[in-house]
């Protein structure tokens, strides 16, 4: 687990993210704790005040402590802020550097800014709603994660990039300024949680399991990338495949632990009617992937190959099934994920790397699962990524294959790309 977040991380700072470099955030070696790590929320190699305190009378360290409780930052957007330090500890105490790299329930100093303030605020009023729609869930996602975040302080950074990422959508004429917050919590949060992977247990399963979901939806929010789709990309292993792999392992290694307690799975109680709409949309697109099936049955001819296709297919079939049923009770968007991206997750290996190599009848499967896809976009992550989808299977998908994916661009797109 540890080699594949730093793959994810190294991914991240190679392609067109433009996350922060670790060396453009200059410590100034300022005491009792670096400002500029503070301001970032990184843990500083120069501090130490255990020394300062012994070398200081107890009148001026507390003065001192005191005059740091309340100091000017510089706001992303430019011009002067005030960032808020407390602290309920005696000088002597004070050992450790400063900011949520440490616990904040553990009795040291912490420092948070108000942009940060801000963010947190936004993800306790706004954006857990838009992760989930269950009360249940909503509940974990607004209680108990941020408790855990306030506890592990990796789970709070990326927590604060999706709040930063909804912020983003929400209010475009400041995107490029909480995107940048977004990139800053996301590459500290992935920075700190690799070292917890290295110890996966059961005490620990639950917040490493949610901490890869929401590196997931940071990775959908941050928006379709050019040269990437999900599970294929123009050269080398696709990023959310990294992802996914995370993913499976937590769950592999641990899944009665990590599905018990807060996420304990329940049965899903919706309606399975379907209303004539919808019965006339899972008939269309039931018949369109039963023309792909027999596609696969008549071109392929290595039985293996065939019939990991025709189980694939078989699995779609049913996926769409339970979407069409969903929607029928009136749900879409996030309500959608868990069956969409379900059968993301369980592609076989041997599925996954016919489509890295771009096989084109895995590709013509695909696109017929992207239409899916489309039903999610009223959830602010997902915009446009069922585009992107269909556009990168059309880019390379051989011309004699092209008729097989007219029905899906149809659906997707308002108008047919070229």
């Amino acid at each position: 687990m540890l080699g594949i977040l730093r793959d994810l991380f190294c991914f991240r700072r190679r392609r067109d993210i433009e996350l922060p470099e670790a060396d453009s955030f200059q410590c100034d070696e300022k005491r009792p704790a670096c400002s500029n790590c503070s301001s970032h929320l990184i843990e500083c190699g120069y501090n130490n005040t255990a020394e300062l305190a012994r070398s200081q009378s107890p009148e001026t360290y507390t003065e001192r402590l005191h005059r740091s409780r309340y100091r000017p930052y510089r706001h992303a957007a430019g011009g002067l802020k005030q960032s808020f330090k407390q602290s309920n500890i005696q000088p002597s105490e004070f050992t450790q550097s400063t900011g949520i790299q440490g616990s904040l329930s553990s009795g040291l100093i912490s420092a948070i800014s108000l942009a940060d303030l801000q963010l947190l605020h936004h993800y306790t009023i706004g954006t857990y709603q838009t992760m989930t729609t269950g009360p249940d869930l909503q509940t974990i996602w607004q209680k108990n994660l941020v408790q855990w975040g306030i506890e592990f302080p990796y789970i709070l950074h990326l927590i604060l990039a999706l709040s930063a990422l909804h912020l983003a959508h929400e209010q475009p004429d400041l995107q490029e300024q909480y995107i940048q917050q977004a990139d800053n919590h996301f590459s500290f949060g992935v920075r700190s949680v690799t070292s917890v992977f290295t110890e996966l247990n059961a005490d620990n399963c639950q917040r490493v399991y949610m901490s890869a979901v929401m590196i997931c939806f940071i990775y959908f929010g941050r928006g379709p990338r050019p040269g990437e789709y999900l599970i294929f990309s123009d050269s080398g292993p696709a990023e959310w495949l990294v992802l996914m792999r995370g993913v499976r392992l937590v769950v592999s290694s641990h899944h009665a632990k990590v599905f018990s307690g807060i996420l304990d799975l329940r049965p899903n109680d919706r309606s399975r009617d379907l209303t004539a709409e919808m019965r006339d949309e899972l008939h269309e697109h039931t018949i369109n992937t039963e023309a792909v099936k027999q596609l696969v049955e008549r071109d392929m001819t290595d039985n293996e190959i065939r019939g990991s296709y025709l189980a694939v297919i078989e699995n779609l079939f049913k996926i769409m099934r339970e979407v069409y049923e969903r929607r029928s009770a009136g749900s879409s968007g996030v309500d959608l994920m868990d069956l969409v991206m379900g059968w993301f997750y369980r592609l076989p290996e041997e599925t996954i790397s016919s489509l890295e190599r771009k096989e084109p009848h895995i590709l013509v499967i695909l696109a017929h699962w992207a239409v899916l896809m489309k039903y999610m976009d009223s959830a602010w992550f997902m915009s446009g990524w069922a585009e992107h989808m269909l556009s990168g299977i059309s880019t390379y998908l051989h011309e004699d294959f092209r008729q097989w994916i007219e029905w899906p661009l149809n659906q997707v797109y308002p108008t047919p790309i070229e």
